[in-house]
């Protein structure tokens, strides 16, 4: 007999940010803008407020120290939501004896209270990508773990730069996620596709988030005319704008 499939809600946040309601948790990645979209602040204004969230088990994860994933101001929502867990990378300086936080090295395998289990993997960045299982979800979250493969560097540093990232992927191999999110960013021009495209052939996922585009909208464009997207297409999701929300199993129209 076929488990019922769970359900969840998916907010982005904007660049590599969103947050993922699950049947029993809020989960929260890579949140660094906190200015609203509009004059009211709240999810539907591309923010958090902490105190929307006080009647909900929080969980925020940072996967590496940069200005455009992590915003330390997120260490003060304790003070609104006492029970709040944090999961943040170890070069995040500010993570260094913040109270309710684990800090994470790539590798590291935890289980956090009320049932969240959560893996790293070494990014091709900095810090780390995080695979977060819990209610019945399986979620991947590469952070700035991607094929950067870069027009004008040495032919050797972008070899290095595939055998690192084909590295890391290859541990996931066969492993299937309901929610992805998987960098595609357009500075790398051609080779924009390499990493969501060689995580797709070697796991798999229901629903793909394309995250750190830079709000360059045009690259969802992009992606239902390039051939090279054409096996996994019908998954990824089409985002618009900051503080759009959209559903798991996905609806036919998430606008």
């Amino acid at each position: 007999m076929k488990a019922l499939q769970q359900k969840a809600e998916i907010w982005y946040l904007g660049h590599s940010s969103f947050a993922v309601k699950t049947n029993a948790h809020f989960l929260i990645f890579d949140y660094y803008n906190d200015k609203p979209i509009t004059v009211t602040r709240g999810l539907d204004a591309g923010v958090i407020e902490p105190k929307e969230l006080q009647d909900t088990p929080v969980v925020v994860f940072s996967s590496h120290h940069h200005a455009d994933h992590f915003n330390r101001l997120i260490l003060g929502w304790i003070e609104q939501l006492p029970q709040i867990q944090y999961v943040l990378s170890d070069d995040i300086h500010a993570a260094k004896g913040a109270p309710n936080t684990t800090v994470v090295v790539p590798g590291a395998h935890l289980e956090l209270d009320g049932g969240v289990a959560v893996e790293t993997l070494t990014s091709t960045d900095e810090g780390v990508a995080f695979v977060v299982e819990t209610d019945g979800l399986s979620i991947y979250h590469a952070g700035d773990l991607n094929w950067w493969h870069w027009e004008g560097e040495p032919d050797k540093e972008n070899e290095q730069m595939a055998a690192r990232y084909q590295k890391e992927i290859e541990k996931l191999r066969g492993r299937h996620f309901d929610i992805a999110f998987v960098p595609v960013d357009p500075r790398l021009d051609k080779q924009y596709l390499w990493g969501l495209s060689y995580f797709m052939r070697t796991a798999n996922a229901d629903m793909v988030f394309p995250m750190h585009f830079w709000e360059d909208y045009h690259i969802f464009t992009r992606l239902r005319q390039d051939p090279d997207a054409a096996r996994f297409r019908e998954h990824i999701q089409t985002i618009t704008r900051r503080g759009q929300h959209f559903q798991y199993p996905r609806e036919s129209n998430n606008h």
